[in-house]
């Protein structure tokens, strides 16, 4: 009797290898990430207004924001399509949160305004000490862009008494969506007598 050897088998288990490298190899090109942009973000918001005033104070501290539109946002008026007012800090009033029956108070005071587009035309920035009566205070603020990030102008505000309005900065954005023509010696009063009150 004659024997027929036949190397099926060893074809066989050659090509099934082959098929499980090529899988492999196509499952981990496909798993392969492209390569980021080291430090590009596109943030929603082009630019902010932040003020800050003492920590202890239980006052009132306003601010107000006119844009090119010639609508101003402020804590009666929170939003106007690109200029949204974040947060409307009173002083203590609002600054004291419950978690797990116990009342915890942040300390801080702090308002902040968003830009989610920054028009050509010129804004102005005001601060009002809202409460009719208390010490004078002192108002730091900063303009910044975020995209990139710049300090466009940052400062302090000394002695504002109540129901006093100060113009911190006013600016001009250009054509070209730059900032220019910076200006804090102009005051530029913006509160009406609605939103300031009796």
């Amino acid at each position: 009797m004659r024997k027929y050897s036949s190397n099926l088998a060893f074809v066989d288990l050659l090509f099934n290898l082959l098929v499980g490298f090529t899988s492999l190899f196509i499952l981990s090109f496909l798993m392969i990430n492209p390569i980021s942009k080291d430090g590009e973000v596109t943030p929603p918001v082009k630019a902010f207004v932040e003020i800050e005033w003492d920590e202890d104070s239980d006052r009132d501290i306003d601010l107000f924001v006119k844009g090119p539109t010639g609508n101003t946002v402020f804590y009666a008026s929170k939003e106007n399509g690109y200029i949204v007012l974040e947060r409307d800090d009173l002083g203590k009033a609002n600054d004291t949160y419950t978690l797990n029956g116990e009342s915890i108070t942040v300390r801080r005071n702090y308002e902040i305004v968003n830009f989610t587009d920054l028009p050509p035309g010129e804004y102005v920035i005001n601060v009002l000490y809202f409460s009719s009566q208390g010490d004078p205070l002192s108002v730091k603020f900063n303009v910044r862009t975020l995209s990139p990030h710049l300090i466009i102008h940052s400062g302090e505000v000394e002695n504002l008494s109540p129901r006093n309005e100060r113009t911190l900065v006013s600016f001009v954005v250009g054509e070209d969506g730059k900032i220019i023509d910076i200006n804090d010696d102009v005051q530029i009063p913006i509160a009406t007598r609605r939103a300031v009150g009796p």
